[in-house]
């Protein structure tokens, strides 16, 4: 009878636990964040000018909108100007960022996610001034906050291969130099991700010069991130990239607006895009140090240390605009290539145009004479742009572009993308308003080019637009240009 009674009492033990657990297994998920299986179904990216970027993530939990976000973590590391974020329990993610807003943003230099182990893992290659990320809740919504310090953090600039130097192929010096409020902590230097021992030198009061050598590849692409940091913890994070090119005797020469300008690199972070030269003129936007123009004109403006000469500027978001000369160092300028097969197909007179992928150099031809070269940003490589021969199918004074990933994660979905020339599928050449690297691979196939190239090469290829009209297929009485990608 003991034995029984035991077996009963066991019995209701147990339901009374099992209805317990069952009872509160939304309750505990109420309790505890991290019991609920959490989905991202929005990302999205912005930047409050001199304020902060700011990065959210709206959370659902079965599909439905929740009152919560995940528990999270943040780790951050300065020596690799990076900062990683880790929410938990989240199990699937449902959606992109927006190329644009990506990279345009000037405190982040990409934006990468991934899952593992259930965890929602955020890295944040970071730009500008480094403070450390904070995260804020609205809702379900969480949102990263990078704020932008002011102007008492070090300010990096000149960054460069040695004077005489430029990008040689061979063992070559790299410098750059920082404006620092108060003196200098530490500085770390990342040459293609790893870092590299340097020389520092102070040349003036709280102004330092960094220097070290490098074996420099001929037509290889090299990155560089700068890390610097005073003795109030200020730091700062600035990135940059060169190709290894052989220049030629004069960088710069009488003819240097030949094809409609000639081509220079961003030397400083912060630089303002005004609508005049002066800067009493409107801003309209800001420069870094990953960015190259092509100057159109060279004009006088205000008077700053002595210099009064600035640049009127081509290329994706400011075309027209102008910056001061100071903020722009030449870079070797794009050329026809010496050797050249005439595609087969290409009739006596004809245009057509070579696009050498390794170089990133566009050159229009009028069959054995190249009358227009400049540079192109390419398809990344998990995005390469095909090689072979082609003719351009249809031809458009505008159009909207949607697709992606053409970086990492991100999608894209362009509104009026200028002067359009579709040679294979949705394979185009075509002006580009979002992005300032061009001579670096930027794009998801296509080939970009500044808006003012892109004008001009518009014009001068096939099919022939008749006035007022917007687009055009070729036909066999309007046959499209060739168009000539290769390696």
């Amino acid at each position: 009878m003991k034995k029984f009674k035991f077996i009963i009492i066991s019995v209701l033990i147990i339901g009374i636990i099992s209805s317990v657990l069952v009872f509160n297994k939304d309750l505990i998920k109420k309790i505890l964040p991290h019991a609920m299986e959490y989905s991202v179904a929005s990302l999205s990216c912005n930047y409050q000018e001199k304020i902060c970027s700011q990065i959210s993530f709206d959370f659902t939990s079965n599909g439905k909108k929740i009152n919560k976000i995940p528990i999270y973590s943040i780790q951050e590391f300065p020596d690799q100007g990076r900062t990683e974020i880790t929410f938990k329990n989240v199990i699937s993610v449902e959606a992109q960022f927006n190329y644009n807003d990506v990279v345009d943003n000037p405190l982040i230099k990409t934006i990468d996610y991934y899952q593992k182990n259930n965890n929602f893992v955020i890295d944040i290659r970071r730009n500008g001034s480094f403070l450390p990320a904070e995260v804020s809740q609205n809702g379900s919504i969480a949102t990263i906050i990078l704020k932008d310090g002011n102007q008492d953090f070090p300010k990096i600039l000149n960054q460069k291969p040695a004077d005489n130097s430029i990008t040689y192929p061979a063992l070559r010096k790299i410098k750059f130099s920082a404006l620092l409020k108060d003196p200098l902590n530490k500085a770390t230097v990342l040459f293609q991700d790893n870092p590299i021992e340097f020389s520092t030198t102070e040349v003036s009061p709280n102004q330092y010069l960094f220097e070290f050598s490098e074996n420099i590849i001929k037509d290889e692409q090299y990155k560089v991130t700068a890390i610097i940091t005073d003795n109030q913890n200020r730091t700062t994070v600035s990135n940059w990239e060169f190709e290894g090119q052989i220049p030629s005797q004069a960088i710069l020469g009488s003819d240097r607006f030949k094809y409609l300008g000639w081509w220079g690199e961003i030397n400083t972070d912060g630089i303002s895009v005004r609508k005049g030269p002066s800067t009493s003129s409107e801003k309209i936007g800001t420069f870094s140090s990953i960015n190259r123009v092509k100057v159109l004109k060279e004009v006088t403006g205000e008077t700053i240390n002595d210099n009064y000469i600035w640049y009127e500027v081509d290329g994706g978001r400011y075309p027209n605009s102008f910056v001061f000369s100071e903020y722009v160092t030449p870079m070797i300028q794009p050329t026809p290539p010496q050797k050249f097969t005439i595609p087969q197909d290409v009739k006596q007179g004809e245009n057509w145009i070579d696009v050498d992928l390794t170089k990133k150099i566009l050159t229009l031809f009028e069959y054995d004479k190249p009358v227009f070269s400049t540079y192109v940003s390419p398809g990344k490589k998990d995005n390469p742009t095909i090689e072979g021969t082609f003719r351009v199918w249809y031809k458009l004074t505008k159009t909207e572009m949607k697709g992606g990933p053409p970086l990492y994660t991100y999608k894209y979905d362009l509104l009026d993308v200028p002067h359009v020339l579709y040679y294979e599928g949705s394979y185009a050449i075509h002006g580009t308003y979002w992005h300032d690297k061009f001579s670096t691979e930027q794009s998801s196939g296509c080939t970009n080019i500044t808006q003012g190239d892109a004008a001009f090469i518009f014009d001068k290829v096939n099919p022939k637009l008749e006035p007022g009209k917007e687009s055009v297929f070729s036909s066999k009485s309007n046959p499209g240009t060739l168009v000539y990608n290769h390696y």
